[in-house]
């Protein structure tokens, strides 16, 4: 798995580029988002419109850092979502505790407008 992070105000965007994404491949995310907790950033996008599919793996790497990231005052949003992996979503009752926006700037905009 690729992962491009930049930073927008005070938001970071992860963009992943791999077309299905499953185990061990999912640890450089995690450290990713404990890095950016560490520099203070906790608003993160994640967007996955390189993604095609991922597993169980990967939902519980994205539970785990949201619930990091909100213990430590912040958020994340999801962008990018396949209808294969909003059914995912749906499927294991994760629909609505991700918030998924249609593009990365929608989720910056939502990020920091609850900033100001």
């Amino acid at each position: 798995m690729q992962l491009d992070v930049t930073t927008s105000e005070e938001v970071a965007v992860l963009r992943i580029s791999k077309a299905l994404i499953s185990g061990a491949e999912l640890m450089p995310f995690q450290e990713h988002i404990w890095r950016l907790i560490e520099d203070g950033l906790t608003l993160v996008v994640v967007d996955f419109s390189q993604v095609k599919w991922f597993g169980s793996a990967m939902l519980g790497v994205l539970t785990t850092s949201l619930t990091t990231l909100l213990s430590a005052g912040g958020d994340l949003r999801l962008t990018g979502i396949t209808k294969k992996i909003d059914s995912i979503l749906m499927v294991t009752q994760l629909a609505g505790i991700f918030q998924t926006l249609d593009s990365v700037e929608e989720a910056i905009e939502s990020h920091t407008s609850i900033c100001k």
